[in-house]
């Protein structure tokens, strides 16, 4: 079944290599871990990064022509090594190999623990402890298997196939549905995505559209959310899982009994990324390289285009989406290193004392110096115990002060000491736009950075692709595997079971969208931004000065308050109604300012709306009167230049 949609293709059109069938020894599946994220628009999508480096935003724009959101595919490939491990290149259905591929993802978020960080002590109770309870002690440990009896609160589709047929390349969707009951009598259908190809057989994952509810209501009359990380008899549809294929060939048909079976790949279904060419300082790919240390590096030593430059630099992006990166690093700032690039590339006494300060200012990583749990040291984010603390603010918190605050992996901080040594090289600048650019001995490792670079590392609490499991490095193979794989990054799907990544998350994930608004991750989640208009664009007086005033990202959505105790989280409802009229945030470049600078777009929602339980929509605007009308209160809302002249709110949101 063919779409009439198709994707914007980097690859598209570029020819692949003759790789002879009987010179095959060996197949790997690449990306190792692929990064889905859900959007509400159905039909449109657009392939995640492929190749590492790139801040542009996808290729058009974030929404489809009806609005909708589109969805971030992760899209896998297939690659053969001889019988010396030399990489012969991506087979496909262009050389006539057949993919079969084979996909288990599942949402186990209801079935698991409390919330609790890393750092803290076990939590032993369960969400939704009246539904299908579990029997015997509990262990509060990640990789518990004992959960998966807790089928009511389990949505697993099972393991789905698909292949498009190489001859006359016809492939049929495959949906990944699954049933979510909860406390309810009957269980209610849950579409976790789902799987699809490419037109040379690649599979194509798509997650879901991002809905969250609560099955004791109607769709169309969310409750207020009460519980911070952990709401009762609520799902979403993000998922994980593995991916699995076999290839055959028309000159070689046992070809999938006579080659090395490929591991399993990973993917990760995940909030929408708001904040596009934005990076964290440590990512997913920073973890697992870190891991994975004393068996493989990248690259040897240091490189300033590949392990220094995407960290500094990356201070001056998150300016533009986080108020104190702005103090410190926007425009004019003494931490914006953008006019220092080409001095501080190369390893010269004439940066030596700066190299050597930005390296002083780096908190020691494993929290092993106990006096750096200031806001002093950098990153300035907060860390796998909770939020970071502030200048003046109570340090009496539970575990230590310096498990509030986030730091650089230890392979990272040992690049830094070498940058502020000047023992590296200067390499080169990404440039690259499609994978078949580089070396067939290259794409495995490119595609794998490219994919898990825009992903939150650090800190992970909850997370927003997967919680504090994917530290562990019980949770991926770290023996066993050929010595030419590059990158060896497998997780142990024997141990972490479709679901696990993804169930130690925020349930559901819009709570964590709330609640995580000053310091956590404003790669993905926006917390400050310039909003401007599209005139922006046309004007070349707009200047850098000229753009620090900021607004809060979530403006119109109700705050939440800071006390917990009174279990009212009126931001996180919000978000569950409104984050797909959210902007994003994308970069732009003006004729007069020197570097890029990063707004906000495609916002659906007006600022200065007061959301609540009224209609999306104003059905009255003339001369700054604005009215709304209440779907489920009855009554209207009426406001003057933004000011509330009448309102008809529930009692707990009186104004």
């Amino acid at each position: 079944m063919c779409d009439l949609f198709s994707p914007h293709d980097p690859s598209a059109g570029i020819p692949y290599p003759d790789v002879k069938p009987n010179e095959i020894a060996r197949i790997e599946i690449f990306p190792p871990i692929g990064i889905a994220r859900v959007g509400d628009s159905k039909l449109e999508y657009f392939y995640g990064p492929e190749v590492p480096g790139i801040d542009d935003h996808p290729f058009g724009a974030f929404r489809d022509k009806e609005g909708y959101i589109k969805r971030q595919a992760a899209r896998f490939r297939v690659y053969a090594y001889d019988a010396e491990g030399k990489v012969l290149g991506e087979i496909n259905n262009s050389q006539k190999y057949q993919l079969h591929w084979t996909v288990h993802v599942a949402n186990k978020k209801a079935s698991y623990y409390l919330f609790s960080g890393q750092h803290h002590p076990r939590k032993t109770e369960l969400r939704n402890p009246d539904v299908d309870p579990v029997s015997g002690e509990l262990s509060g440990d990640p990789f518990d298997t004992s959960l998966e009896t807790r089928t009511k609160l389990i949505v697993d589709p099972g393991a789905r196939c698909i292949e498009r047929d190489v001859n006359t390349g016809n492939v049929q969707n495959v949906p990944l549905v699954g049933q979510f009951q909860g406390s309810r009598p009957e269980a209610k259908e849950v579409s976790l995505g789902e799987l699809r190809t490419d037109d040379h057989g690649r599979l194509v994952f798509l997650g879901g559209t991002g809905q969250a509810y609560s099955v004791r209501y109607p769709l169309d009359s969310p409750p207020e959310i009460i519980s911070e990380f952990d709401s009762v008899d609520w799902i979403d549809n993000v998922c994980d899982g593995w991916v699995y294929v076999q290839v055959t060939h028309p000159a070689r048909p046992a070809m999938a009994s006579q080659v090395i079976k490929p591991r399993k790949a990973t993917v990760l279904s995940a909030p929408p990324k708001f904040a596009w060419g934005i990076d964290s300082p440590t990512s997913l790919y920073d973890i697992l390289e870190n891991i994975y240390k004393t068996g493989y590096l990248e690259h040897a030593g240091t490189v300033f285009y590949k392990d220094i430059w995407p960290v500094l630099s990356g201070t001056y992006k998150l300016s533009w989406v986080n108020n104190k990166a702005y103090q410190g690093h926007g425009p004019g700032a003494f931490g914006n290193f953008l006019p220092d690039e080409k001095d501080l590339s190369c390893p010269s006494s004439k940066t030596a004392g700066l190299r050597q300060h930005i390296f002083s200012r780096l908190r020691e990583p494993d929290f092993r110096n106990k006096t750096q749990a200031h806001t002093t040291f950098m990153p300035r984010l907060s860390g796998d115990s909770g939020d970071a603390i502030e200048p003046g603010g109570d340090r009496n918190v539970l575990g230590e002060p310096i498990q509030r605050f986030a730091a650089l992996t230890e392979l990272q901080y040992k690049r830094f000491k070498d940058f502020s040594d000047g023992k590296y090289i200067t390499g080169e600048p990404f440039t690259i736009k499609a994978i078949e650019e580089y070396s067939a001995d290259k794409q495995p490792v490119m595609l794998a950075r490219a994919m898990l670079e825009q992903t939150i590392g650090d800190p992970l609490y909850p997370g927003i692709e997967v919680f504090w499991i994917g530290k562990l490095e019980r949770a991926y193979v770290t023996e066993g595997l050929p010595e030419n794989m590059v990158p060896p990054f497998r997780v142990d799907h024997d141990v972490v079971l479709p679901g696990f990544l993804s169930r130690g998350l925020s349930l559901p994930w819009q709570s964590d969208f709330d609640l995580c608004n000053t310091h956590w991750w404003p790669s993905a989640r926006p917390d400050d931004v310039v909003s401007t208009t599209r005139d922006v664009m046309s004007d070349s007086a707009v200047t850098l000065s000229s753009m620090g005033k900021r607004k809060k990202w979530a403006e119109g959505l109700r705050d939440t308050p800071e006390d917990m105790s009174v279990s009212f989280f009126p931001g996180s409802t919000d978000m569950v109604r409104r984050w797909h009229q959210l902007g994003f945030i994308r970069k732009i470049t003006l004729p007069d300012v020197p570097y890029p600078i990063w707004v906000e777009y495609d916002r659906r929602m007006k600022r200065g709306f007061v959301p609540g339980s009224f209609s999306d929509d104003c059905i009255y605007e003339k001369n700054g009167w604005l009215i709304y009308a209440s779907l489920i209160l009855g009554g209207v809302r009426i406001t003057h230049n933004q000011r509330i002249v009448f309102g008809m709110r529930p009692p707990v949101l009186e104004f």
